[in-house]
């Protein structure tokens, strides 16, 4: 492979116009009155404040961003110290890559949380582990990205305001539509790098270059994969959730198959579960909550496996959870469809929430009643609260309980709709003392 490296001393640069750049990536006004006075200061600073990555990549492909990589070559934090003299802000959480992420409240009030970033160099002290930074200039800190497509940056303040840097070729291959790593060690040193590229591929259709299966090939080589941590692991998988549409969630997952990389970070995954896990999650959508979703994608993955909820850091006691649940609706999935409708949810409640959605997916019989309850039966309350029935002369918690459930049978059953019907029913219920006792 070809180190691209070398062209970093005869780069490219083009005139953009600044306040279109702005209008593309719509900010709100207190966003704009606040990156116009971190532009003021730079200035007076004469430090170069510069846009990079992501968010220059995406006005080129005309795309909508949320990538949003605001880079000082200087002292960010005595920068954000001045900057606070002139606007009301405050930094929330320094990492320790020399990112910061900083509260900053507008002029009406509203607050907005902005990431700004120190133009760094990276060390990597052995494959797979996180890096050693150190601030740098503008040059070094776009030697360390990915790939070349994220190394294009747009520089808001002197000595280049106005101007489009291109140090190793990024618009070209963003033209041509290829994802080319920066040189052979690239996914070496950080191989989750690999699951970003299966994000673009993916994302924006585009093909990887040869140098990116090279540099695959020496990962898998010095076995860079292994050597990665459950957790990061898991982070760049729940990028595929949190960062992608579900209609892509398929092929990123069946091309991180095919790669090998599930196989080279310890994941023994069955490619044919892909297909029936993304259709229940586009099912369950607008159902589930993210975090619910997140859950239902992991577990579905690796269901049934100790290594690989091991692997990804994933907790021990949570799938013997699933375990027993699994044990309970074995034993009495095959007489569900003889159930009554009232029984079937009673059967279902029975089973942790989560557990029941991942098991769906592996008991065709099972999956049809918990979509049935989800979107519907479990909405299904009576009218009536537990307050209510006190002032109608229940005290008693158990009782109490007892006819909720009761009257949400009969709404389950059709047998009654509206709150006076309920009352009817309660009175009746009061008078044959024997339901109560």
């Amino acid at each position: 492979m070809t180190n691209i490296i070398p062209e970093l001393n005869n780069f490219q640069i083009e005139k953009i116009d600044l306040e279109e750049f702005l209008e593309f990536l719509n900010l709100d006004s207190e966003v704009k009155a606040f990156l116009q006075k971190a532009c003021e200061l730079a200035k007076k600073r004469k430090e170069f404040l510069y846009f990079a990555g992501g968010v220059v990549r995406d006005y080129f492909l005309r795309k909508n961003t949320k990538d949003f990589d605001l880079v000082l070559e200087g002292n960010l934090e005595d920068f954000l110290k001045e900057l606070f003299k002139e606007v009301r802000g405050e930094i929330l959480f320094k990492s320790q890559f020399l990112t910061y992420k900083v509260n900053i409240e507008g002029n009406s009030g509203k607050t907005f949380i902005i990431d700004l970033v120190t133009a760094r160099r990276e060390l990597y002290e052995a494959p797979a582990t996180l890096p050693k930074v150190f601030p740098s200039s503008f040059k070094e800190d776009i030697l360390r990205r990915d790939f070349t497509i994220n190394t294009l940056i747009l520089g808001l303040t002197p000595p280049y305001e106005g101007k489009l840097l291109d140090l190793l070729g990024g618009k070209r291959d963003l033209e041509k539509g290829i994802i080319r790593p920066l040189h052979l060690f690239s996914f070496v040193e950080d191989p989750t790098r690999i699951f970003r590229g299966i994000r673009y591929k993916v994302r924006f259709n585009f093909e990887w270059s040869e140098e990116f299966y090279q540099a695959l090939n020496k990962a898998f080589e010095i076995s860079s994969l292994e050597k990665l941590t459950g957790s990061r692991i898991y982070q760049e998988l729940k990028l595929y959730l949190l960062k992608e549409s579900l209609e892509n969630l398929k092929d990123l997952l069946e091309l991180t198959y095919d790669l090998g990389v599930f196989e080279k970070v310890g994941l023994k995954l069955k490619r044919e579960r892909f297909l029936n896990l993304v259709k229940w999650l586009e099912v369950l959508e607008k159902e589930l909550t993210f975090q619910e979703k997140e859950k239902v994608f992991f577990w579905g993955l690796i269901w049934n496996s100790s290594e690989g909820a091991l692997r990804l850091g994933l907790s021990i006691k949570e799938l013997n959870k699933f375990k027993a649940s699994e044990e309970f609706i074995k034993s009495r999935v095959s007489f569900l469809s003889k159930m009554g409708l009232s029984e079937k949810v009673e059967f279902l409640e029975k089973v942790p929430f989560l557990p029941l959605l991942v098991l769906s997916l592996f008991y065709e019989d099972l999956k049809e009643e918990v979509l049935n309850w989800i979107k519907v039966y479990r909405k299904i309350k009576p009218k009536l609260t537990g307050e209510e029935l006190k002032k109608m002369g229940i005290s008693e918690s158990p009782k109490i309980g007892k006819i909720l459930k009761f009257l949400r049978d009969k709404h389950l059953e059709g047998k009654i709709r509206s709150e006076e019907e309920e009352k009817q029913l309660v009175e009746q219920l009061l008078e044959e003392e024997s339901f109560l006792n």
